[in-house]
């Protein structure tokens, strides 16, 4: 297939072929980025994702599966790009895990499990990007996805939190460091977003009880990340490094509900 709307640049994305990952992949394959897909694991559904992309927008995508979990994977994703790619330019570090444990029954291996993939990997990938954007001396850019909860603690996930937490420092030391090299980077923090995923869990705890806690009255949707992801990507944002972007609808500021503004009664306090 003639890849006349790749742009040339290629384009690495975690967890890219669902979900949120799903959404940034196509915007960035709809930008004109050739594609590295990573999975954790191989799968027919994932394989007919990196087939549709390749053929909606004339670009080269390949599906490479690497478990995040394990440390010694990582090289092997890299030397994937290196077989299909002359050149990365773009990291997007969306691969993420979260599972639920009372603070003092948490088992050591979880709390380990979920800093590996969610802080560990994200580091050792972000590692293997620089030194490749350094080396072709073209910079580049890496987005760590993070979530509202680096900031907003939340109850049966101090390890997913703390994670977040530390991904979105990690993001303030490597554009410290990297900007000389013309590397950006940029945390993406969402709120509540839809996905096949979740959309059972949402409706299973009420969407209009969720929508009511978002000040912008509704839950996000995937391609809301996906288009801001695409923009961060492109040269237009190229002094924007270092620093966090929201994409949560205000929901991260809205833990105060109490309304005293003249003529409204809703949640507001007495005395």
């Amino acid at each position: 297939m003639s890849l006349a709307h790749s742009n040339g640049k290629t384009a690495l994305v975690t967890g890219g072929a669902r979900g949120i990952g799903r959404a940034i992949s196509h915007s960035l394959a709809a930008a004109g980025f050739n594609l590295v897909v990573h999975v954790r694991k191989e799968t027919s559904a994932a394989q007919a994702e990196v087939e549709s992309l390749r053929a909606k927008y004339g670009i080269k995508a390949i599906l490479v599966a690497a478990d995040l979990n394990d440390p010694s994977t990582i090289d092997g994703l890299f030397a994937a790009v290196d077989r299909e790619f002359d050149r990365l330019d773009v990291l997007i570090n969306n691969a993420g895990v979260e599972n639920y444990h009372a603070a003092e029954d948490m088992p050591l291996a979880e709390w380990q499990h979920i800093l590996q993939v969610n802080l560990t990997a994200p580091f050792q990938c972000s590692q293997l990007a620089a030194q490749r954007m350094k080396a072709n001396r073209r910079g580049g850019v890496i987005i760590n996805i993070s979530s509202i909860h680096d900031t907003v603690a939340r109850k049966g996930i101090a390890h997913y939190c703390c994670a977040k937490a530390a991904l979105k420092m990690l993001t303030k030391v490597t554009a410290l460091e990297w900007a000389e090299y013309g590397i950006r980077v940029v945390t993406l923090s969402p709120g509540a977003i839809e996905t096949d995923m979740n959309r059972d869990a949402i409706e299973g705890f009420g969407r209009e009880t969720f929508n009511s806690w978002i000040p912008a009255g509704r839950v996000g949707n995937t391609d809301e990340v996906g288009e801001v992801v695409a923009f961060l990507c492109d040269e237009r944002a190229s002094y924007i490094t270092g620093t966090e972007l929201y994409i949560d609808g205000a929901y991260s500021i809205n833990v105060v509900r109490q309304d005293d503004r003249p003529g409204r009664t809703a949640l507001r306090m007495a005395g």
